[in-house]
């Protein structure tokens, strides 16, 4: 039972901290996923509307800047190609397929994942100006967070359940101290009312089988009745003990005479010891 107790303590730990790591890691991701991408898209918009625009000798520029180039479809239809050195923009084949792919969504910003390329559609007084950049470093970044996330996640998994394991330790030891005490007092119940039962049993075995003598009956029925007095006394006390544990009134205390407690006992076994041909002999 209490290995049950301390496990299931440590699963509900570990779901919880499962939960708020994975929320916690998936928040991380979908924010950095949507900051990567919103400062894409500002940056193909600014390209978009001003593409000539040339940065200052010593100022940084403004927003990201990506690996990007532009291509531009005047009225009759023909091609120009315009950006850095990163990208090879000889290849006019290659380049009408990527028109095409962008041509076939209608909405103005879009993603081509097959090329890892994002793309931004702008009108303009000539024809269609289509605006390419990189996904690369954007994929790898997230990539690389993936990657961070799960390892960490992995370490903080591994912290977690050794620190629910020392909790769940720490936090049952009081339920297993009162389970230990709660079999140790049905044990020393039994065993004392096991005692009277006993005694009644072989006194009465004895009343029965008619070993003895007609003056030492009553004798034999007070062991009884004296045993049954200590049965319903037990049975009390067990109910005074359960109404302290739930905080009920405290009992009185008072003297005890050893050597009629003693005697008590003595009368208890007799009938026992004589069946057995066992002497009992109490001094005081």
């Amino acid at each position: 039972m209490i290995r049950r107790l301390r496990l299931k303590f440590i699963c509900v730990n570990m779901l919880i901290v499962t939960v708020m790591l994975g929320v916690t890691f998936g928040l991380v991701y979908h924010f950095t996923q949507t900051g990567l991408e919103t400062q894409s898209v500002s940056m193909l918009q600014s390209i978009a509307a001003e593409p000539f625009r040339p940065n200052r000798p010593g100022k940084p520029p403004e927003g990201v800047q990506l690996p990007f180039f532009m291509l531009e479809l005047d009225e009759d239809g023909s091609l120009t190609a315009a950006g850095g050195g990163y990208y090879d923009l000889t290849d006019e084949e290659f380049l009408n397929t990527l028109v095409s792919a962008a041509d076939e969504s209608d909405a103005p910003i879009g993603v081509l994942p097959e090329y890892g390329l994002r793309y931004c559609r702008s009108v303009t007084p000539f024809g269609e100006r289509i605006v390419f950049a990189d996904m690369s470093s954007e994929q790898a970044m997230l990539s690389h967070l993936l990657q961070t996330c799960a390892v960490i996640a992995v370490l903080c998994f591994a912290a977690f359940l050794l620190i629910s394991w020392l909790l769940a330790r720490w936090a049952v030891q009081p339920v297993e101290k009162a389970w230990q005490q709660q079999r140790q007092f049905v044990a020393d119940a039994s065993h004392e009312l096991k005692t009277p039962l006993t005694s009644i049993l072989g006194t009465a075995e004895i009343l029965q089988n008619g070993l003895v003598k007609p003056e030492d009956v009553s004798h034999f029925a007070g062991n009884i009745h004296r045993e049954a007095g200590r049965l319903i006394g037990l049975v009390n006390n067990i109910i005074k003990l359960s109404r302290l544990d739930e905080g009920g009134p405290t009992t009185t205390w008072e003297n005890v005479d050893l050597y009629q407690t003693a005697k008590s006992a003595l009368d208890r076994l007799s009938a026992a010891a004589e069946q057995r041909q066992v002497t009992l002999e109490l001094r005081g």
